[in-house]
């Protein structure tokens, strides 16, 4: 008896210390008073969390506001963006086809679904699912050209993911958002999960919200994306995760295989070849040490949107957490030790700058001289942090400093950065690209096309420099010969196409999407325009044989794509 009483000592003091633990005792009301804190301390508008111990989920809070416009507070219910925690689910989604011999991790994928997007590279025939579920498909994180051999290193890619849930559609017959909420959402009661807009998200969701607060839209997304499109709430997300850790969605050898380190993961600073220390990927997570077991884990980054989630399968314990700012990273290490002692080596590999960063807040000051002050005290107040900083501020620091106000309307303000730039080193093609894309936005087509001629001149083979000549060229002679589009065709264009809606008025066709401001409507040709003074996208109507438009197609300057139905009850 003695004997066993010490074997169940040694055995409680050997879990105590050794294995991975949520921390004990009121955790809940330890996390109710310091996650508000540090939402405070790093200007996090709204915030949703969940904890899981042994396989169930034991605490979830709820914090701050869905939008700072609306003041609507986040409550258990709300819905954010999931960013590239979609991705999990995608790989899951995938593995079930795997499971019953309908997908085979080493059979090219084209094999299933040719992939119009990458057709000019025959190498992305030789893409598997397993390239995919491992980031080694050679594919940029987005994009259509492939930047090495499939196979040969890693290289995070959501195109990848987009690529495998087509390919999931295809293989089902079913579109991902069918398949899923089929086979993972329903079974488990994930009910406020899906990969696309839906009301429940219109009612109880999450609008972004930039690095200065500054509140955004919700974007309305109609097409499932495998890498990034998915919505779902902390609750339903952290059910997710206990359906792995407790084999409800897999079989255990699947799990098993999922969560095994198949490849090292490169480091994400230069030199972006070398291998990571820590960080390693399994099947659709990234794995890393704990104190006694490996943990797996994801980030979602859209920006204003963003999300982590850690846990540890034998012990059963993890959390995910989500959040409506560009802000979350700065505290998500701090958020994370209020419940686990095991090390997040993944915020080293991922390099998001901590709150409390003396670098970091001097961007910010800038931004926010430029933002309130305008261009000359915001020019000032650059070099002043400049002299303090002066291993920061680099031509990439200006060049984001430059992309955000942009994205703030305040043209005249980067454009003095790109300028200043450009006068101390008149060959810098970031500063030169970035200009020229500065005024291709604004619609300044002439003034682009000068620098990105410039670019070009300096590295003939600027992929943004490329793919905007031809873009800006077929532009300026719209502009010098307008294409005439009889007035009753334009009439027929009229109506209101998902999320987008485009209106007649004056002879003329008015574009806006809801949440954003209406631009008039240029013709290219008989069926597509241009914005005035916007000019990264572009408008095609769909005609059926009697002339009538039966959807638009959104084209992005880059040559990606979506689609909006016409409302035929309006």
């Amino acid at each position: 008896m003695k004997r066993h009483k010490l074997c169940v000592f040694l055995l409680t003091l050997f879990t105590f210390l050794f294995l991975p633990h949520c921390k004990p005792q009121n955790l809940g009301t330890t996390l109710e008073k310091e996650i508000p804190r540090l939402m405070e301390k790093a200007d996090i508008p709204g915030l949703s969390m969940a904890v899981i111990q042994n396989g169930e989920i034991i605490w979830s809070g709820a914090f701050g506001v869905r939008s700072r416009e609306t003041n609507e507070p986040v409550d258990k219910n709300t819905i954010f963006e999931a960013a590239s925690l979609t991705k999990t689910i995608t790989a899951v989604a995938a593995l079930k086809l795997v499971e019953r011999q309908e997908l085979e991790l080493d059979k090219p994928l084209a094999e299933y679904l040719p992939y119009q997007r990458l057709a000019g590279d025959e190498r992305y025939k030789k893409i598997t699912a397993r390239h995919v579920l491992t980031h080694t498909t050679g594919l940029p994180n987005w994009g259509d050209k492939l930047v090495r051999e499939p196979g040969k290193l890693y290289g995070y890619s959501g195109e990848g993911f987009l690529y495998l849930g087509r390919t999931i559609e295809k293989i089902s017959g079913m579109s991902l958002e069918e398949f899923s909420k089929k086979e993972i959402f329903e079974p488990l009661g994930m009910s406020r999960t899906s990969y696309v807009w839906n009301d429940l998200y219109d009612e109880n969701g999450a609008a972004g919200h930039d690095r200065h607060g500054f509140a955004n839209q919700k974007r309305r997304r109609t097409d499932p994306n495998g890498g990034a499109s998915l919505l779902t709430t902390a609750v339903d997300y952290a059910t997710f995760l206990c359906s792995i850790m407790n084999d409800k969605v897999l079989e255990p050898k699947t799990v098993d295989l999922m969560l095994t380190p198949h490849v090292k993961a490169t480091k994400r600073r230069e030199p972006r070849d070398e291998l990571d220390e820590y960080i390693s990927w399994g099947f659709g997570w990234g794995i890393q040490p704990g104190n006694a077991e490996n943990g797996f884990w994801h980030w979602g980054d859209n920006g204003d949107l963003r999300a982590y989630t850690v846990s540890y399968p034998e012990k059963k314990i993890g959390l995910a957490f989500f959040a409506n700012s560009e802000n979350l990273f700065m505290v998500a290490e701090s958020l994370i030790s209020l419940v686990l002692d095991d090390p997040q080596h993944s915020f080293n590999w991922l390099t998001y700058k901590r709150l409390g960063d003396p670098e970091w807040t001097a961007y910010m000051t800038v931004e926010k001289t430029f933002l309130e002050e305008g261009e000359r005290a915001g020019l000032e107040k650059m070099e002043e942090m400049k002299n303090q900083f002066p291993d920061a501020f680099k031509i990439e620091d200006l060049n984001r400093i430059a992309r955000y106000l942009s994205s703030k309307e305040k043209i005249d303000e980067a454009e003095a950065i790109y300028k200043k730039i450009i006068d101390s080193d008149p060959k810098s093609d970031i500063a030169l690209a970035g200009i020229g894309r500065l005024y291709l936005e604004a619609g300044r087509y002439r003034e682009s096309l000068e620098y990105i001629q410039r670019t070009l001149e300096v590295d003939p083979k600027h992929s943004l420099a490329k793919m905007s000549k031809p873009w800006v060229k077929e532009a300026i002679q719209a502009e010098e010969k307008p294409v005439l589009v009889p007035e009753d065709t334009l009439k027929k264009y009229a109506g209101d196409y998902g999320p987008r809606h485009v209106y007649f008025r004056q002879g003329r066709l008015y574009y806006k999407r809801e949440g954003r401001k209406e631009y008039e409507l240029l013709p290219l040709s008989q069926d597509t325009f241009s914005l005035k003074g916007y000019g990264m996208f572009r408008l095609r109507f769909v005609l059926d044989k009697d002339g009538n438009a039966t959807k638009v197609v959104g084209i992005y300057l880059g040559g990606r794509t979506d689609e909006s139905l016409r409302d035929k009850t309006k």
